[in-house]
């Protein structure tokens, strides 16, 4: 590790300390002022103790996992602990901010009195700010925990031999451990096979650190459960290069008949062709870059359509002069939490959604699971049904 990366994490690190102990005082207030009264030092001691170890809980399952490894129970009930409040944290941190500048301002302007008085007994020193904190964290649980169907239609202007249409099932950003678990599975196959799909493409992060070696067997088992009359794919994304070893990632999933692409094509009822691309995170882990997409299509006919599986939505020039049909990506989680989606519409040309440019088409899911807080806040859990329409045979 690099000195510059080192004095990266230790400012990070620091900054992340100093907001969890500006949150802390703003807990201590409340208490202060609510029935429990610090009466002794070591209340104070314990609330500190007890604050700090779920402020960083987070950071310390990160070292749990290597230490006990992600299938001792303890690491999993750390990890949730830590995740959970990190959901905390960015709500508390974003209304507590807004709170003191209102609170700095209402002082520096004349105001009256009466007024100042209904404002001080609505905050309630704080609690009001906890209060809309847990809600909105409740409600982010519960809408990442209701997944949804979302539905589009693409044209591409090319025969695909007997083929007219294709009903396609997008699934990305799985991320199985702290939001899928077992349930999820199989609620996850259930949706899958209800929408009768002709073929099932995964886009990569179905698995990522905090993913069990226990859940991984069980996701085997039940993806053989999947019906699909042309099979089902899948590629990298970035987490699985920290699920484990990689090629015991992989194998889980070809154990369960599903085909893993690595920057690789596969010709489909002679019909269409299916390309997976690695992702990134591969330079990081073996040193090996990503192959440029012209020379995985060198012995692709492009008069057929092409599909390509993209765990990021990028290299989209590339994907468009390499005659590519349609681009299926995650990744972004659309942010995940506001104001995450305001930074990955900013880094991402399309972060969600679909995006059409000629004959070149791309469709983003938000995907099914969460990472971190396993919350959704402005943004969905979903499957993606993509009906694909080809040139009618002549």
């Amino acid at each position: 590790m690099s000195t510059k990366m080192i004095i990266s994490i230790f400012i990070v690190l620091g900054l992340y300390m100093s907001l969890c102990y500006y949150i802390g005082l703003k807990g201590k207030k409340v208490l202060l002022h609510g029935c429990i009264k610090f009466k002794h030092k070591r209340y104070l001691i314990v609330y500190w103790l007890m604050y700090w170890i779920i402020a960083l809980a987070f950071i310390l399952s990160n070292i749990l996992r290597g230490l006990l490894t992600t299938d001792n129970c303890i690491t999993s009930i750390v990890t949730l602990i830590g995740a959970t409040y990190l959901g905390v944290f960015i709500y508390s941190i974003l209304i507590f901010f807004v709170v003191d500048v209102l609170k700095f301002i209402l002082k520096k302007i004349s105001i009256d009195q009466s007024i100042k008085q209904k404002l001080k007994k609505i905050y309630c020193n704080g609690i009001l700010v906890f209060l809309i904190v847990f809600i909105l964290v409740g409600l982010g649980i519960w809408n990442a925990q209701n997944q949804v169907v979302t539905n589009y239609e693409v044209n591409i202007n090319k025969d695909a031999g007997e083929i007219t249409s294709l009903n396609v099932v997008m699934i990305s950003d799985v991320h199985m451990g702290i939001t899928i678990k077992e349930n999820g599975i199989d609620k996850m196959v259930n949706s899958i096979n209800e929408l009768n799909p002709d073929i099932v493409l995964f886009c990569g992060d179905i698995f990522d650190e905090t993913t069990s070696t226990k859940l991984k067997e069980y996701s085997r088992e039940n993806f053989k459960n999947i019906k699909s009359k042309y099979g089902v794919y899948d590629i990298t994304g970035n987490h699985e290069y920290g699920a484990g070893d990689l090629s015991e990632t992989i194998s889980y999933f070809k154990d369960a008949n599903i085909e893993f692409l690595q920057d690789e094509s596969i010709k489909i009822a002679n019909s269409f062709y299916i390309v997976g691309r690695n992702d990134p995170a591969n330079r990081r882990i073996t040193g090996q870059e990503v192959k440029p997409l012209r020379e995985v299509l060198k012995d692709v006919d492009k008069s057929l359509p092409i599909i390509v599986l993209n765990h990021r939505p990028e290299d989209l020039e590339e994907a468009e002069t390499e005659n590519v049909d349609l681009q299926l990506s995650g990744h972004t989680h659309k942010g995940q939490i506001f104001p995450g989606n305001l930074v990955t519409k900013y880094l991402n040309e399309d972060d969600y959604g679909y995006l059409k440019k000629d004959n070149f088409n791309l469709i983003v899911s938000s995907g099914y699971g969460t990472w971190g807080p396993p919350m959704r806040i402005g943004s969905k859990s979903e499957i993606v049904n993509i009906k694909v329409n080809f040139n009618i045979p002549k």
